[in-house]
This record gives C-alpha cells, sequence and structure tokens, in this order.
C-alpha cells in the first residue's frame, strides 16, 4: 500500500484548491498522480471484465464475455482511475453507460486500462496490437466499435487511432464513433508553461503539444464527439483575483491565446455538471444513446 508524505498532501491540496473554489471536478491527475500513483502493471494495456484482468485467447474472452455481441464499445477511463469510476454517482443516475448501452442497444463493454506512466504516443502501437489481439479472440465477429475515453483516456485513444493498420483486416475499420468525456481539445506549445498555466489550461480543456501532437489525423469516416463542462468556455470571476493563475480565462488584448484544435471533425458538446461529473452524467447519458444507436 503506498503512503503520501505530508509535504505532497499539502501540494496536492494546493493545486486542488482553485477547482474546489470554482466548483469543478477534481485537479486533473497529470499533476498529481506522479505523486501518488501506484506502480503500473508490467503489461501497458490491459483488458478488464467484473473486475478481473482477461487474457486474450478466445476462450478466456469468451469466458470473460458470455454474452458478446457483434458491438464492441471499448471505455478508457482518466489517467490511474480503474473500471469503476464510470459507476461514480450510481445511487442518483441509476445506471452507468456501459450498463445502459448493453441492455438498451446490445452493446459489449469492454474496460481498458492504460500505463499511467507512459504517455499516450507512447502506448499508441500497444493499444492498436492489444485491441487486434482482443478483436481476433472475440466469440463473434465483430461488426461495429466505438470508443469512449475520459480526461487522458481519450488522448490514448486519440495517438491509437492515429496508427497506421498493421498490413490485413484492422479493427480501426470498424471504428464508427469516438465518444471523449472531459478530454482536453486545445493544444498549446509546451515550452514557458509553468505550473499555474498548466492548472488553468487542463482546467479549460488545453493540453500541450508535448502530449498530444496536434498534427494527428482522425479516423476517416468516423464521428467524433467531444463532450466538456460548461465552466471550461465560461470565464472566472476568480481569475482577476488571482491573476496568472486563470489566464486563459481572463480576456486580455495583451494575452493573445494560440490553440490549436485536436479534434477539428468533431461536434463539442457542453453540459452542465453542477455536483456530478462527465463520468456518469444523465445528460450524456441520453446523447451517447443517440450516437450509439
Amino acid at each position: 500500500m503506498s503512503t503520501t508524505s505530508p509535504a505532497i498532501g499539502i501540494f496536492r491540496d494546493l493545486v486542488d484548491l482553485p477547482f474546489r473554489l470554482l466548483g469543478l471536478e477534481r485537479a486533473p491527475r497529470a499533476l498529481t498522480a506522479p505523486l501518488t500513483r501506484p506502480a503500473p502493471s508490467s503489461a501497458p494495456v490491459t483488458f478488464r471484465s467484473a473486475g478481473h484482468d482477461v487474457v486474450l485467447d478466445p476462450d478466456s474472452v469468451e469466458q470473460a464475455f458470455p454474452h458478446a455481441t457483434d458491438r464492441l464499445v471499448l471505455f478508457v477511463p482518466d489517467g490511474a482511475d480503474d473500471e469503476s469510476c464510470w459507476a461514480e454517482h450510481l445511487d442518483q443516475i441509476g445506471g452507468t453507460y456501459p450498463s445502459r448501452l448493453a441492455s438498451l442497444l446490445d452493446w459489449t463493454p469492454v474496460h481498458m486500462l492504460a500505463d499511467p506512466g507512459l504517455r499516450p504516443a507512447e502506448l499508441a502501437v500497444d493499444v492498436v496490437s492489444s485491441v487486434q489481439a482482443l478483436v481476433s479472440a472475440w466469440p463473434v465477429d465483430v461488426r461495429r466499435i466505438a470508443l469512449v475515453g475520459h480526461g487522458s483516456g481519450g488522448l490514448v485513444l486519440r495517438a491509437a487511432v492515429a496508427v497506421e493498420a498493421f498490413g490485413g483486416e484492422s479493427w480501426l475499420d470498424l471504428v464508427s464513433d469516438v465518444v471523449l468525456l472531459g478530454t482536453p481539445h486545445l493544444a498549446v506549445p509546451a515550452s514557458g508553461t509553468n505550473l499555474s498555466r498548466r492548472v488553468e489550461e487542463e482546467c479549460a480543456g488545453i493540453t500541450t503539444e508535448d502530449l498530444a501532437d496536434p498534427h494527428l489525423p482522425a479516423l476517416a469516416g468516423v464521428r467524433y464527439a467531444v463532450v466538456t463542462g460548461k465552466h471550461r468556455m465560461s470565464e472566472s470571476r476568480l481569475g482577476g483575483l488571482v491573476g496568472d493563475l486563470l489566464w486563459w480565462r481572463r480576456r486580455l488584448p495583451t494575452r493573445p491565446r494560440k490553440a490549436r484544435e485536436l479534434f477539428p471533425t468533431a461536434s463539442l458538446h457542453h453540459v452542465e455538471t453542477g455536483q456530478l461529473s462527465l463520468r456518469n452524467h444523465p445528460d450524456v447519458h441520453q446523447a451517447m444513446l443517440g450516437w450509439l444507436a
């Protein structure tokens, strides 16, 4: 079991402070997780079902997914989260994205965990080859694949779908939809980015180009949907008090903002989150059921 020193705890509290004051979701794990994250698994990519790892051979996959359908939806959480994150606010919502897509639209949900210690570009080839192995071992022929990522999980998916197929048939040809929940959708150069500015950038849906290459292509013919909280588009009165910390929301002509779109073909949707999160939100439930019908 990992332990956290008092100094690290104080640092985490300081990083979380502006998010608590703004009523937003917790601070991005990219800022705090390296201090508390447990040792990564030896495998860079792991698939999960019913709380267990899935071995990628036909017998094991069939045992893990006894009710497999020809529709496969892959869920990738943020950072060091696991598949339990999709059950957040379950007592209020009454279901999860995986459970409702399975029961109402006959999708088979698969949870994929990626090594949080590796950057999206470093995971891309492993993701592509691992999903290909899963599809090859799937009990029935896969007809359609949807990808759902939260936070940095969306950046992992973005890097993976930009990998060229290794020859022959590829699961990438079966992807119809990519849904990105709270994933950064803008990128700025990494140079000169201090901690306070990085907090605000990630809060506003911005990452740096060293983590997300803005030149990566999207999958042709695939529908992309980016879902963000409405707070990402609003100015903050607190920005006037703390100065540079909330520079992105302060619309000053002396601070030009130049950011590249990471998902230029995507439809952008803003959701009022309040006390809920995008991991399990009723508005996203309704939208996702429409997109993946």
